[in-house]
This record gives C-alpha cells, structure tokens and sequence, in this order.
C-alpha cells in the first residue's frame, strides 16, 4: 500500500512537472514579438481574419505580434469574412493601417471579403482578390426586431421608464414608431458615410464615387478591380510575391502564421463574454457591417 501510494504521488508529481512546463512554453509564446523561427531569420507574419467580426482581441493580438517582431518585415492579411460588428471592424483597421505605415501590407481576400471585410482590406499596402471573390457591400445594416404583437395574443405589456423619447428606440418590446425609424436611420446613415470617407480616403477614390458605390451592392473581384476597389487579381501566392518584391527578400523567405493568445483562460473568457453578447443583442439594436 505504501509503495501505491508513493507511486501516486511520483505520478502526481511528474504530470505537475509537464504542465508547469507547457504553461512556462506558453507563456514564452505569448510574449510580444516572439518568434520560434530564430534570431536574425527574416519571415513574413501571416495573419488571417476569417468569419464574423463580434470580438477583435484575437485578430489585434495577432497583428500587435506582426508589428513588434523586428524579423517580421511584412505583413499578409488574409481575409474570407462576410463582416461584422462596426466598432471591431474598425480598430482592426486602423491597427493595420498602421502597421502599413511600418512596413509593407499585402490583403489576400478569399471567396469573402465584404463590408466589415473590406474595410479592413482598405486598409493594406496592396489588395489581392481572386476574380470571383465577393468584396465591396459598402453599408450598414441595423437589425432588430418586435415582439410587441406576441405579447398582446398572450397578454403581457412592456413598460418603460425612459429618461427621453428616443432612450428605447429599437426595443423589442415596442412597435417601432416614424420617429425613432428616422432617428435609427440616421445612426445608420452617419456611420455609412464614415465608412464611405474612409474607403475614398484608403484607396485614393472621389468620395462621389464611393458614394455612388456604397449601395450595399456586393462586387465580384474584377469588378472591383475595375472600380478601383482592389489592386490586383491573384491569391496568397501573388500577395507573397509582391512582398518578397517590396521587401527585396529571397524567394525562400518563409510566410509564418501569427495568433492571438490561445490559451485554456482566455477561451472560456471569449466564450463567457460570447455567450454574455448573445444573451445582451437579444433586447438591443445592433449595427454591423454586413
């Protein structure tokens, strides 16, 4: 029994051993600028941005890594996403529009790189879509919903208590009325005129014409190359090849792909904050870049 139990302990000890060892590793990871390619061993950071836009942290992670490693000498973005929420579309953004500053940035959209997508791409060196890639989609959407009639067929009223008229515009809980469409609408509007300046701005555009663009309307790759939207039709291996050009590098150059933390505490916190977005978007209106 004895030697069981001092057995159990030698075990106990050695499993302690090797995770105390996986989070030191882990942890030397995460470190800002790391890079397990060497010291001195020039690469190219790949970030990619793929699906819904809800939460940046990941993706700003990700991309501060790029920005502080010293051998990371370019940046490809990798794009296949429909959109998103508009505030993390947009500091997506402008971090990569200044790491374009620091060094140079190639965009690889994929089969999507709409609204939210595309305003990230704006942001890059060069933009690299295949010809059928579905980009542009220039526009806000705010969805929300009523429940209001439900409520009457089962007999339960909402009430509130608003420190204004326009505090519960777009409640689930109250049919909308003309005046808060024309406010919400205006909301929707302002932000959609940013998103136009900011492309007219990014891609060297008359505003006009972005604004004659910015229906909403999704364009293949070529046209919009033709409309000034993209650079170049091409993929990955393109977007590469023009960095190792820009960058004057070996065609060798390795492309190493950077993450955002990844660790066992920061999934169940993006997974708590998730579920606690979800629950919130149920009773609020939310705009997003889709």
């Amino acid at each position: 029994m004895a030697s069981e139990g001092k057995g159990s302990r030698v075990f106990l000890l050695v499993v302690l051993f090797f995770l105390l060892l996986a989070g030191v590793v882990g942890a030397i990871h995460s470190l800002p600028g790391y890079s397990s390619l060497g010291s001195g061993q020039a690469f190219i950071a790949e970030v990619r941005i793929a699906g819904p836009i809800f939460d940046a942290k990941k993706t700003i992670e990700a991309l501060h890594r790029a920005e502080e490693n010293p051998q990371a000498k370019g940046l490809l973005l990798v794009i296949n996403s429909p959109g998103g929420a508009v505030v993390p579309s947009w500091e997506i953004h402008d971090l990569v529009a200044r790491i374009a500053k620091k060094k140079p940035v190639a965009v690889s959209m994929q089969s999507l790189a709409a609204s939210g997508g595309y305003l990230i791409a704006c942001a890059g060196s060069r933009i690299f879509a295949y010809g059928a890639t579905a980009t542009g989609s220039i526009g806000v959407i705010l969805q929300t919903f009523s429940l209001s009639g439900l409520m009457d067929k089962i007999g339960i009223q909402g009430n509130a208590i608003v420190s204004g008229p326009l505090k519960d515009a777009g409640s689930p809980f109250s049919s909308m009325s003309p005046v808060d469409k024309k406010y919400l609408q205006g909301i929707v509007m302002n932000i959609r005129d940013q998103f136009v300046q900011l492309v007219a701005d990014d891609r060297h555009i008359p505003p006009a014409k972005v604004d004659a663009l910015a229906t909403g309307q999704v364009y293949t790759g070529l046209e919009a190359q033709k409309l000034g939207l993209v650079d170049a039709i091409g993929g990955e291996h393109a977007a590469k090849n023009w960095l190792l050009t820009q960058l004057k590098l070996p065609k060798d150059t390795r492309v190493r792909e950077v993450h955002g933390e990844n660790t066992l505490g920061s999934w169940f916190s993006t997974a708590a904050s998730s579920a606690i977005s979800d629950l919130l978007a149920q009773s609020a209106a939310r705009f997003y870049l889709f």
